[in-house]
């Protein structure tokens, strides 16, 4: 087998290949799981499991892996979930229906907007990431 015009084994190939796979498979091990939070929707707006405030403030670490949860209990309405500066977006969902995204707190702390794109002037709050 040729490789940049250098002959290279068969072998050399096929361990050097595992040996990344592997590689990745480990950093996928020990990376830790994504912190979920998980939002309710009802009466045209936010809420976090057991806290009534509507549109709640969500606080992050910087650089940390976030799983948001979201469920409908909106009869007859369609909502989804965006946080447009960190590139995270749910497709709408019906009524009893739930879905998720995961995605990477900045590194910057700051404050961000979250909101439900088809109800955003009724639908939205902010995530603080310190």
């Amino acid at each position: 087998m040729s490789f940049w015009g250098h002959r290279v084994s068969a072998k050399l190939v096929v361990t050097a290949v595992a040996v990344l796979l592997l590689g990745a498979f480990a950093v996928a091990l020990t990376r830790p799981a994504p912190r979920e939070i998980t939002l309710t929707v009802r009466g045209m707006a936010f809420y976090l499991d057991g806290n009534e405030l509507p549109n709640p403030t969500i606080t992050l670490n910087a650089g940390e892996r976030v799983r948001v949860v979201l469920r409908n209990e909106e009869r007859g309405v369609n909502h989804d979930f965006a946080v447009p500066a960190m590139r995270a977006a749910l497709e709408p969902i019906g009524w009893n229906e739930s879905s998720d995204v995961t995605f990477m707190a900045p590194e910057t702390p700051g404050v961000y907007d979250y909101w439900c794109r088809p109800h955003m002037l009724m639908m939205r709050g902010k995530i603080i990431v310190k």
